[in-house]
């Protein structure tokens, strides 16, 4: 994968994987596909951010919207592996709380 790309993978029914830089510019994308993939997916749902390279505020959005969609579809969602960058911006927001739960 290059610089600036990412993706997300699904493992099995529960489990997936985002990998890459998580942007302004891949951060649209990954949302979509979220999207698309929370409709058919299982009640429980794993999500790996071991292979973030790299993320700022707009995959803290990411997350959020995650969380949305998995409300939305009655899906419970955790998060393993999150990156230290995405809690400290949750932190700033005062939401690192709620974001620390998912994990």
């Amino acid at each position: 994968m290059q610089q600036g790309q990412a993706e997300i993978t699904q493992h099995s029914n529960q489990q997936y994987n985002i990998s890459g830089t998580v942007d302004l510019t891949t951060a649209p994308e990954l949302i979509r596909k979220a999207v698309a993939l929370f409709k058919n997916a299982d009640k429980k749902i794993n999500i790996d951010l071991s292979q973030v390279t790299s993320s700022n505020s707009a995959a803290l959005a990411l997350i959020l919207e995650m969380l949305k969609q998995a409300r939305k579809n009655q899906i419970e969602l955790h998060f393993e592996h999150l990156p230290e960058t995405m809690l400290t911006i949750a932190k700033a927001y005062g939401i690192d709380r709620e974001i620390r739960e998912l994990t």
